[in-house]
């Protein structure tokens, strides 16, 4: 679900509270976690919404193109770093953001 331009501050934190509200309580923690993260980690002020738009639409209309073999053949490279054990974790069991150094 994307932002409309039209949404206010409030409009999207009443719709975070409503996704929230409906979600088992472990996720709700890892929701809870993952918005501590993005506010510890703020976009660079340089970067307008409108400039963060126009690169979402990009990477959107870039993902569109990509050949879906192609997809298919990276996710099983993905997929297979993970059984071996190369991938690390973004989050830990209990949802909190795990630094990597």
């Amino acid at each position: 679900m994307r932002a409309k331009k039209h949404e206010t501050q409030a409009d999207l934190v009443k719709a975070i509270a409503d996704i929230a509200s409906k979600m088992p309580l472990a996720r709700t923690v890892q929701l809870y976690h993952f918005a501590v993260f993005l506010k510890t980690h703020p976009l660079p002020t340089e970067e307008t919404f409108e400039e963060i738009a126009a690169d979402e639409a990009l990477w959107d209309s870039q993902f569109a193109a990509t050949e879906s073999d192609k997809l298919a053949a990276l996710a099983a490279a993905v997929e297979a770093e993970i059984e071996e054990g190369k991938a690390l974790p973004m989050f830990d069991e209990n949802g909190k953001f795990v630094e990597q150094e």
